[in-house]
């Protein structure tokens, strides 16, 4: 340690006071300077006091005010480390601040040390603890991933085979009872959805978009979705759209169709020979932007008032009997309740239990430029339209191999199949010219589709490749666009969605 630059009753005090450990503290050294300091303004104060006697009383009087003030500095300087000593929580067991002198700076500056050493060994802690909460949710993600997949697989054997067996010619019976099918199988894809949507929006995961839609169309679209459903319990679905409506608005088609998708089907579902209600109204609007009010309202069982608050909570609703009679998870509110706090606005509800109910909110949207309508035939596919198209099948599970190329053999598209990674690449590598387009599974034995499609993106960034695939976690769908993917579809697929996707990257629409 320099000792020479401070004052020498210090000097003598450090050595007969302070341990040698402590001399090489940087801390220490400067808070050695300090007191230095004050020596020497002490000896200088003291020699202006021996004189005092001389001065008059004007002068006198400024040297005390300065007095007062070194000594005020000092007090100050005193009470902001113990204010920060304070301001540290102490650890259990700790030495307590009342056990140390207070005039006793050296004590004091030991102890702030001791408890700056405890904060940091505890945010050390609370680091390790935030670690293993964020594993803990990456577990749960890919544990979902993985049920998701394992559950989807086979399920989309079913979906695909009743819809094959559907468009045979079929008995009555055979007929009716590939109808329960379907009903079965439709409920247990919307559960699956509605779990895996809840997870990803509890994780935050989900981020709207913005781009250019027409809210009408899309409105008109989810009624006629509902309309069958309807109308086999006995419900006429009427839609009045405000004219006044911009025809595009910027947002996020998908989730704003959730959210009406929900609330429709909810009120066809707890509806028996009544009516739907769909409303969409301008409330405002300016040259940018446009406030629309949306309502659903049903003249279904309706909601009591001491349950209404219940029904917008996890894995809720109204009552068991509802849950029995009319199964679902309890999700879809929540769910569309948390879409629209994303969208900024909030859900509204008016029931009365026996005389329906009525939900509403507003949005607010940008207005967009305009959209060149663009006509596709959803409702009747010409299955000639895709005929001589080439296509790589990569599937490792052989019952959606079956379930796939019967789809694509009635299209009459031509097709080869692969059931790995490795063979895909395998055999796209020994006639690269020879497929139009390759739908690629994820998760595969041997090589999977990740780095299948990052092996074929080395030397081929133009053909299409199209992810099938029953991983259908946003962390999945990111990763499959970061390789090279053009595009996704999630297994149990509709095969009219899959015929249009083929259509559109073969060029064939």
């Amino acid at each position: 340690m320099q000792t020479t630059n401070l004052h020498k009753l210090l000097v003598k005090q450090i050595n007969k006071y302070l341990k040698p450990e402590y001399h090489n503290n940087e801390e220490i050294q400067k808070f050695l300077n300090v007191i230095s300091e004050s020596y020497f303004n002490f000896d200088r104060d003291k020699e202006l006091f021996e004189h005092s006697s001389i001065l008059n009383e004007k002068e006198y009087a400024e040297i005390n005010k300065r007095l007062k003030e070194e000594i005020a500095q000092r007090r100050q300087s005193v009470e902001k480390l113990i204010e920060a000593i304070h301001s540290l929580e102490l650890t259990e067991g700790s030495t307590s601040l009342f056990d140390v002198d207070a005039d006793n700076l050296l004590a004091l500056v030991d102890f702030l040390q001791k408890q700056i050493d405890n904060r940091k060994k505890m945010e050390a802690e609370l680091r390790k603890a935030k670690d293993a909460a964020e594993k803990a949710t990456q577990a749960k993600s890919e544990f979902l991933s993985m049920m998701s997949h394992e559950i989807r697989t086979p399920l989309n054997a079913i979906v695909g085979m009743t819809y094959l067996l559907q468009q045979e010619d079929l008995s009555p019976t055979m007929a009716d009872n590939l109808k329960t099918l379907q009903f079965s199988t439709d409920n247990l894809h919307v559960l699956i959805n509605d779990i895996l949507d809840f997870s990803k929006i509890e994780a935050g995961k989900v981020e709207l978009e913005a781009t250019s839609f027409d809210f009408k169309q899309l409105v008109s679209n989810i009624k006629r979705a509902n309309q069958v459903k309807a109308e086999e319990k006995g419900n006429r679905i009427k839609l009045m759209v405000d004219d006044d409506i911009p025809d595009s608005l910027v947002g996020d088609p998908l989730r704003l169709g959730q959210i009406l998708s929900n609330l429709v089907s909810n009120a066809v579902k707890f509806t028996m020979n009544g009516s739907i209600s769909i409303e969409i109204s301008l409330v405002s609007k300016t040259e940018e932007t446009a406030r629309v009010y949306v309502s659903v309202e049903d003249s279904g069982i309706g909601i009591p008032a001491n349950k209404q608050e219940l029904i917008f909570e996890r894995f809720t609703q109204a009552n068991s009997e509802t849950t029995r009679k009319f199964g679902g998870t309890g999700l879809g509110l929540v769910i569309t309740k948390k879409l629209l706090e994303l969208h900024g606005s909030k859900i509204n509800l008016q029931s009365e239990e026996g005389k329906g109910a009525k939900f509403f909110f507003t949005l607010d949207f940008r207005v967009g430029s305009a959209i060149k309508k663009v006509v596709t035939p959803v409702e009747n596919i010409n299955e000639m339209t895709l005929k001589g198209v080439k296509v790589l099948l990569v599937e490792d599970y052989p019952v959606n191999v079956k379930v796939a190329t019967k789809f694509l053999s009635r299209w009459e598209i031509d097709f080869d199949v692969a059931e790995n990674g490795l063979v895909a690449v395998e055999k796209y590598t020994a006639d690269p010219k020879k497929y139009d387009l390759i739908l690629m599974d994820l998760l595969m034995p041997e090589m999977d589709g990740y780095t299948a499609t990052e092996t074929i993106r080395k030397v081929d960034k133009e053909i299409p490749i199209v992810a099938l695939t029953a991983s259908a976690t946003l962390n999945n769908q990111d990763r499959a666009f970061e390789v090279g993917m053009n595009d996704y579809v999630t297994k149990p697929f509709n095969p009219k969605e899959l015929f249009q996707k083929i259509a559109r990257y073969s060029h064939r629409h």
